[in-house]
């Protein structure tokens, strides 16, 4: 079956997440893949949307990376972020949020 072109656009936006939260951890393409199970071919065909990733697959790399599916506050600050407009001020905030988690760990 031929997917819409609103489910590529899907895939690739969800591709492109993953590709932000793998360079971000600093895991590379082999050792995510290796994680959940896949070839780095297949984490490229995720990355650019190419090939649509299942839902098991997504909680194995959201774990993979260390990332919390059910945080709430989590979610509440991903979609508060998405409406500021300023990316100068977006940018701020990630480095301040990037500087917490470090000073966590």
């Amino acid at each position: 079956m031929r997917r819409s072109q609103a489910d590529k656009d899907v895939d690739a936006t969800v591709g492109t997440n993953i590709r932000r939260f793998w360079e971000i951890s600093g895991i590379s393409q082999k050792k995510l893949g290796d994680a959940i199970g896949v070839t780095f071919q297949q984490i490229q065909k995720y990355d650019s949307g190419k090939d649509r990733i299942s839902a098991s697959k997504r909680v194995e790399t959201a774990r993979a990376l260390g990332c919390d599916l059910n945080s709430k506050a989590a979610l509440k600050l991903a979609a508060n972020f998405d409406r500021i407009a300023s990316s100068e001020q977006r940018a701020a905030i990630a480095l301040l949020v990037a500087g917490l988690a470090t000073q966590e760990e």
